[in-house]
């Protein structure tokens, strides 16, 4: 295990300045009646996904992403502005809060412009396949090797399982930082490292890992730089249960997050490498410190984040 340096993917450095989306109000839903309460919104892109304000406000609402409460707003809310870390698919939802309980937004996010700055976006819930399919919209499609299991929601590892994504890119841009969260549970093991996601390229490389502790327990792990630069949670976590790593580099500082919580930082400064990367083993073989458990969805943005997004992020993916 190595470095980072150089241009872990891209092509030019390119500043966001999130398009607004005048959307207003979405249409009412088929079979609903007609709702007395109304609501308006307007969306605003950012890298982390969208932001939804409300206009105007007839009642509270509950705003859902993909079925979970992410939001509620009350009747006197207008102006006050959510982030929903919109990904390709999502459904955002609307609820009335009163008694009708009305749909007043239902709607699916999948154009480019409604999402956040992804590299790369994994969902693993096919049933059989030999491909990992890049939901992102940059063909970062990975391959299986071994033979992992499609559970219908994740992706089960053991043994010398893992996936290979080549040349990872994103079309006509440059990755100056990035962003890497991982939501999955390890089974056992613990007594070893058990790798999430590895880049290389060459003899650099960034990582999200966790390496063993004690009896059922283990640390995380994310270095942009190993071994020089990695700095691990401290605390430890308990095998067979779920929980969401994200690690993220703005090209001097990274820091490490699990379910929400900033666990370590540090400071590097380098530049950031296009290469390859390994899904649930190591680089570059694939047949080392394997991951004993399931993944059940990554995200790899060309964006740095702070701790308000990565929380948001985080819920959304635990």
């Amino acid at each position: 295990m190595t470095s980072i340096v150089g241009n872990l993917l891209l092509v030019a450095t390119v500043v966001f300045l999130g398009a607004v989306l005048a959307i207003g109000s979405f249409a009412y839903l088929d079979g609903v009646g007609a709702p007395t309460a109304t609501a308006d919104f307007t969306y605003e892109r950012t890298p982390a996904g969208l932001e939804m304000t409300p206009k105007a406000l007839s009642t509270a609402v509950d705003v859902q992403l993909n079925g979970k409460r992410v939001a509620t707003f009350s009747e006197d809310a207008a102006g006050r502005t959510v982030l929903l870390p919109t990904a390709p698919g999502d459904r955002i939802t609307a609820v009335s809060r009163d008694g009708e309980q009305t749909v007043l937004v239902d709607t699916t996010v999948d154009d480019r412009s409604e999402v956040g700055d992804f590299i790369a976006y994994y969902t693993f819930d096919s049933t059989s396949g030999s491909e990992l399919v890049d939901r992102s919209g940059n063909g970062n499609d990975g391959t299986l090797s071994g033979s992992p299991t499609w559970t219908g929601n994740s992706l089960q590892f053991g043994g010398n399982d893992h996936v290979d994504v080549r040349n990872l890119a994103v079309p006509g841009r440059t990755v100056s930082e990035f962003t890497v969260a991982v939501a999955y549970r390890q089974d056992g093991s613990s007594d070893r490292v058990n790798q999430l996601v590895e880049h290389y390229n060459g003899g650099n490389e960034w990582f999200l890992e966790n390496p063993g502790a004690s009896g059922n327990q283990y640390r995380t792990e994310f270095a942009v730089n190993f071994p020089s630069t990695s700095i691990s949670s401290g605390s430890t976590y308990t095998t067979g249960q779920r929980h969401v790593a994200v690690g993220t580099f703005d090209g001097s500082t990274y820091e490490l997050y699990v379910d929400g919580d900033r666990v370590g930082s540090d400071s590097y400064d380098s530049a950031v490498n296009m290469g390859d990367l390994v899904i649930g083993a190591d680089a570059p073989n694939g047949n080392s410190q394997t991951l004993d458990g399931e993944i059940y969805e990554i995200r790899l943005y060309y964006t740095a984040f702070g701790e308000e997004e990565i929380r948001v992020i985080s819920t959304a993916m635990g």
